[in-house]
């Protein structure tokens, strides 16, 4: 047990100071730069994303096929961005409130440079820099996983990506829905224990009944031999 302790010790150490050098080398945007690429991005969210859900069928190493379905909400879109909401005279700050308006004020045309400020940690910049690859119909996203709780800063459950930026989710209890809630400039392997791979994605409006939209189908495989999870079984058809 001592040398698991020391061992999750060391590995938290060297996340740090990755996380550190990253942070260091990543360009740092002024907040004219930064309302540039929020409302854009804003604009790409609320057609993509915005009001969906996306399906997406995995594979693991033995092969089998596992389905996660993956929410998306208005309020989600500034947990994405870093941008953090300006204190206020008492230092009081309503997250959700402010969620809300910032989305609104992105689709708007209508942020200004007083209504946030950057995370403090420097993070902010590193999500600036590769949010706009990964707001789209399938979050460009070529593997999922459960996140690796080892690296203590970050506070996600699972992860959804490639080698160059990810999208993290966590279980919304009220909706027993995975939302979004953070974007990282990282390689996914290195957030997770072990990832799957993504060889299908889905899209329907989260009141739709059934997926109908097929965004984004892995190359070289015969979807023929996939064994669809039971509950989405239509969609062989529509896949193959």
């Amino acid at each position: 047990m001592k040398r698991r302790r020391v061992t999750l010790r060391c590995r938290s150490l060297l996340f740090f100071c990755c996380l550190r050098n990253d942070i260091l080398m990543t360009r740092k945007y002024t907040k004219a730069e930064a309302i540039g690429i929020v409302v854009r991005c804003a604009q790409t969210y609320k057609q993509e994303l915005d009001g969906k859900n996306l399906l997406f069928i995995c594979t693991d190493k033995h092969k089998k096929t596992i389905p996660i379905e993956l929410s998306f909400y208005g309020n989600n879109y500034l947990h994405l961005t870093g941008l953090k909401a300006p204190k206020s005279e008492n230092g009081d700050i309503a997250v959700e409130l402010f969620a809300n308006d910032f989305y609104q004020k992105c689709l708007d045309h209508k942020l200004s440079q007083t209504d946030f400020d950057f995370a403090e940690d420097g993070t902010t910049h590193m999500k600036l820099d590769v949010l706009p690859t990964v707001i789209s119909k399938n979050l460009q996203a070529k593997m999922i996983g459960n996140y690796d709780s080892i690296k203590p800063r970050l506070y996600t459950e699972k992860v959804a990506g490639s080698t160059n930026a990810c999208i993290g989710f966590v279980l919304d209890q009220d909706m027993q829905q995975y939302v979004p809630n953070t974007v990282v400039k990282e390689d996914i392997r290195e957030l997770t224990a072990k990832t799957l791979r993504v060889i299908a994605v889905y899209r329907k409006d989260l009141t739709a009944p059934i997926y109908e939209e097929l965004t984004y189908k892995a190359k070289k495989i015969d979807f023929s031999t996939i064994d669809f999870p039971e509950r989405f079984g239509y969609l062989k058809l529509q896949t193959t």
